[in-house]
C-alpha cells in the first residue's frame, strides 16, 4: 500500500540511528493527508502485562469499525478468532520492538468482504522503551484484496 510505505518511510526518517522515534518526533501536520487512517496506541504497563489504550483513532477507523475506539483499551473488544492474530501483532511491535504489517478480513466488525491492511510502528520514550504504537489502516473490498488476505500472515515491515 503506497500510504503505508509513506508512513513507514516517515517513521524511518524520524528514527535516530539504532533507535525508535518518540511521540514528539511525529508531527501530525506532516501526515495531514493520512490522519483519517492513523492511530496512536498507548502501551500501559510493562513486563509482559501491557494494556493497549487507543489515544487517537482516525475517523476512517470509526467509519469501518462502527465504534469510536479513542479512549478505549483494545482488550475491551471481542476479536473472536482473530484475538491470537492481534496479540501476535502487538507482541511483535511492543515486546520485540519491530514494525509489523498484515492484512485481515473485517469479519469481527461485521464487514464481510472488506479487508484491513494494517501497519504498526513502535514509538519510544527518551529511555528507548516502547510506550506507544503508531498505526495506519487501509480498507479495501475487492477480489485482489481477498486473494492477498488469503495468503497473508503477520509480516515484518
Amino acid at each position: 500500500m503506497p500510504e503505508q510505505r509513506e508512513v513507514f518511510d516517515y517513521w524511518c526518517a524520524k528514527a535516530p540511528d539504532g533507535g525508535y522515534p518518540t511521540r514528539a518526533d511525529i508531527q501530525p501536520a506532516e501526515l495531514r493527508r493520512l490522519l483519517p487512517s492513523l492511530s496512536l496506541i498507548d502501551v500501559m504497563g510493562d513486563g509482559g502485562e501491557e494494556r493497549l489504550r487507543v489515544r487517537l483513532a482516525g475517523t476512517r477507523l470509526r467509519d469501518y469499525f462502527g465504534v469510536e475506539l479513542t479512549g478505549h483499551y483494545l482488550d475491551e473488544y471481542d476479536f473472536g478468532d482473530q484475538t491470537g492474530y492481534w496479540d501476535a501483532a502487538y507482541h511483535e511491535v511492543v515486546r520485540a520492538g519491530r514494525p509489523a504489517q498484515g492484512v485481515i478480513p473485517l469479519t469481527v466488525w461485521n464487514q464481510p468482504g472488506i479487508f484491513q491492511f494494517w501497519l504498526r510502528l513502535p514509538l519510544a520514550n527518551e529511555e528507548g522503551r516502547i510506550v506507544m504504537v503508531l498505526g495506519h489502516d487501509a480498507f479495501l473490498q475487492s477480489e485482489k484484496a481477498h486473494a492477498l488476505a488469503s495468503k497473508a500472515n503477520l509480516r515484518i515491515a
